[in-house]
């Protein structure tokens, strides 16, 4: 017989029905979690410096303020720098290498420093949109947010999100605005000139080539011969040259390389990796190039496409903007939005062991 239908009269069975399974039946997806969240804010309160319901339901518990700065605001892109916890103090998510430290996690091949957290609808989670909307360059703030808030969706208020969301988890963020934009290619572009003029990269100051990329950008990317081997003429399509490269990120980082010494010096992994010249085979144009067989990023292949005169002994180097590299999600220890730096020899082919 049925859970709730266990009495012989069936008046009683109904009046059961009503006043038992109903009940089980109301409970929204988030009312156990209301509930944890509010005895758990009943007890914590009191240790925060403030305690400011604000948003669609999140909790700002602590902020420094600044008179000057850009202010976040929609459809824009701050670049931030943050630590995350749980509610029992857990740290679930960092940019800085000194947490990372603390934590005996840290790898000198990973990549530490602000992300970029697109500001619209859909691509951050509504409560963290509603912790950094106002906030100004260089300003911090720790926030609360609600489970039901670490959604993608987007809804107007706390009720519907707490009557549609599905379980998340409840999270502190302590988070520092470094920059913001409404335009994150030119936020790229000022990035890269800035490099270029340093004093210690290479010379600085590069009388750097603006290319265009397939979208029109005016500031896809620089291109400087380091040392340059002119030909007669370019290299032609299927022609198979070789290379040794070395990839970097504006900060020096190096993610990639295809040279043993340099992976071993910079704490890449080589387990299971071939070091040594990698064969090109070049195209017709340069979105034909590709490396041991395999496509490549556009501004790879644009920073070859420019070496097409070019022979054994010559280098040159590349920086170009995220458009021509990974994009909005970025690759293993390569963030997304990241300007890359590519610097490429070609080599004589290697002997045959």
């Amino acid at each position: 017989k049925s859970v709730c239908v266990h009495a012989a009269n069936i008046v009683a069975a109904a009046a059961i029905i009503t006043a038992s399974c109903a009940r089980t039946i109301s409970e929204g997806v988030n009312e156990a979690n209301q509930r944890y969240f509010d005895a758990w804010l009943k007890v914590n309160a009191g240790k925060f410096p403030k305690f400011d319901k604000t948003g669609r339901g999140i909790y700002v518990i602590d902020e420094t303020k600044t008179d000057v700065g850009a202010t976040v605001i929609k459809d824009g892109y701050a670049i931030v720098e943050f630590t995350t916890t749980d509610l029992a103090g857990n740290i679930t998510d960092y940019t800085n290498a000194e947490q990372a430290e603390q934590l005996g996690v840290y790898s000198p091949s990973s990549y530490y420093g602000p992300k970029v957290w697109t500001t619209t609808d859909e691509t951050i989670r509504a409560g963290v949109l509603d912790g950094i909307l106002g906030m100004k360059t260089g300003e911090t703030r720790k926030f609360i947010v609600p489970s039901w808030l670490m959604s993608y969706d987007n809804f107007s208020t706390e009720q519907e999100y707490l009557s549609k969301s599905t379980d998340f988890t409840n999270t502190i963020f302590d988070v520092k605005v470094t920059d913001f934009t409404m335009d994150i290619n030119e936020w790229q572009f000022v990035q890269m000139t800035r490099k270029f003029n340093e004093e210690d990269f290479y010379g600085g100051r590069f009388a750097g080539t603006t290319l265009e990329d397939t979208t029109g950008v005016a500031y896809g990317m620089f291109f400087k011969p380091l040392v340059e081997e002119l030909a007669e003429e370019e290299f032609k399509e299927d022609t198979t040259i070789y290379i040794n490269y070395i990839g970097k990120l504006l900060n020096g980082l190096i993610f990639d390389t295809n040279i043993e010494r340099v992976a071993l010096d910079n704490n890449i992994s080589t387990s299971g990796r071939t070091f040594g010249p990698t064969s090109v085979n070049w195209g017709e144009e340069y979105d034909d190039i590709t490396l041991d067989e395999s496509e490549v990023i556009p501004g790879f292949s644009k920073t070859l496409w420019k070496m097409g005169k070019m022979r054994k002994g010559s280098k040159a180097i590349g920086m170009f903007y995220s458009g021509l590299g990974y994009g909005y999600s970025g690759s293993t220890n390569i963030p997304g939005y990241a300007p890359l730096i590519f610097e490429i020899e070609f080599v004589d082919k290697p002997e045959i062991q």
